[in-house]
């Protein structure tokens, strides 16, 4: 009998004993005590427990009389049946802790959390794409990319902006096509792996570390603003210095809304030097004050000066206001994006 399915067996509930007599059982139609002790190598005494306990839960029933016979109860009417308490007993446990942690102490978050173990980083990168709404900057090789494609493909399908750095640059063409239907993709040399959903949580993980995920791999997880801008700052940097693929805006997605005020603004440039009136919503800050401020109007000048780190868009309004945008972090600028939204 293989070990996997034993081990499957304990996650519905058996223990590793009475899996394995459970499963003799099936393979008699139906047996005494004595039958199963010769079959599983048990000791009679032990087997009555252990047949008690399986009653209990549903997987055997017995027969009266002497000797007591016994028969295992169908596999897929007892599983099923496991499943809906599972699933009713899930509804009451996602309910409690949902209201323990409503009302847990709260304490100043700690800046980062460190994520061991490839499964759970996996399993974190997936989340923070499922629950984007407005756009993801991936920085991956392209194993790391295989294992998220899929939920990549999912928040494209949601309209969720998502922009693909892929490194080395010797990559599969499978994996190339497949990521151009997730996004626009530029190729870059070796780098780190930096997921950022929504410009507010970020997963990181150091280059050196990628080779060796499986072993003794751990990745950074971290919604600090300063530090989600940091690891921001370092996509946008390589991005801007790799091959492109298929990383110019595609007019038939337009009206779209950015997170990450630079890629915004490289798009903006992007229509207006081929003639586009660019229609541009800021949701943002007033620098000085910090009163949430919402404004609408045209693009008339897009400042991208690396040298100087001003990176800005000139808007003018309905009634004629010139206002300047920047990203979250601006200070010069009347306006702090928070989300960018375009059109034409």
């Amino acid at each position: 009998m293989s070990g996997d399915i034993l081990q499957d067996l304990v996650a519905f509930g058996l223990t590793q004993t009475e899996a394995k007599v459970y499963v003799a059982l099936l393979s008699f139609k139906e047996a005494t005590i004595n039958m199963l002790s010769h079959s599983t190598g048990l000791h009679v005494s032990q087997l009555y427990g252990i047949l008690d306990k399986l009653e209990q839960k549903g997987f055997v029933i017995e027969q009266p009389g002497r000797p007591k016979v016994y028969r295992a109860v169908e596999p897929n009417i007892v599983l099923n049946r496991v499943v809906r308490d599972l699933s009713k007993r899930k509804e009451r446990i996602v309910e409690e802790l949902l209201r323990v942690k409503r009302n847990a102490f709260t304490m100043s978050a700690p800046p980062l959390w460190v994520i061991k173990g490839k499964k759970n980083i996996l399993a974190t990168a997936r989340d923070l794409i499922k629950e984007a709404e407005i756009d993801i900057l991936l920085s991956a090789n392209h194993p790391l990319f295989n294992k998220l494609s899929e939920q990549l493909m999912r928040a494209r399908s949601k309209g969720v902006h998502i922009f693909i750095l892929l490194f080395p640059r010797e990559i599969p063409e499978l994996t190339i096509s497949k990521a151009t239907k997730a996004g626009r993709v530029r190729l870059g040399r070796r780098s780190d792996f930096i997921l950022i959903a929504d410009s507010s949580s970020c997963v990181y993980i150091q280059h050196s570390l990628l080779d060796v995920l499986d072993f003794r791999g751990y990745a950074i997880l971290t919604e600090e603003p300063s530090l989600v801008d940091l690891f921001m700052h370092n996509f946008i940097n390589r991005w801007a210095i790799s091959k492109p693929i298929n990383d110019e805006l595609d007019i038939k997605s337009v009206p779209c809304m950015y997170t990450c005020h630079r890629l915004a603004l490289s798009d903006i440039k992007w229509l207006m030097d081929r003639g586009y009136t660019v229609h541009v919503e800021v949701d943002g800050y007033e620098t000085k004050s910090r009163r949430r401020r919402r404004i609408k109007g045209i693009a008339r000048a897009v400042t991208m000066n690396p040298e100087d780190g001003m990176y800005n868009v000139l808007i003018e309004t309905e009634t004629g206001e010139k206002i300047e945008a920047g990203g979250i972090d601006a200070y010069i600028e009347e306006i702090a994006a928070r989300i960018i939204k375009i059109w034409i």
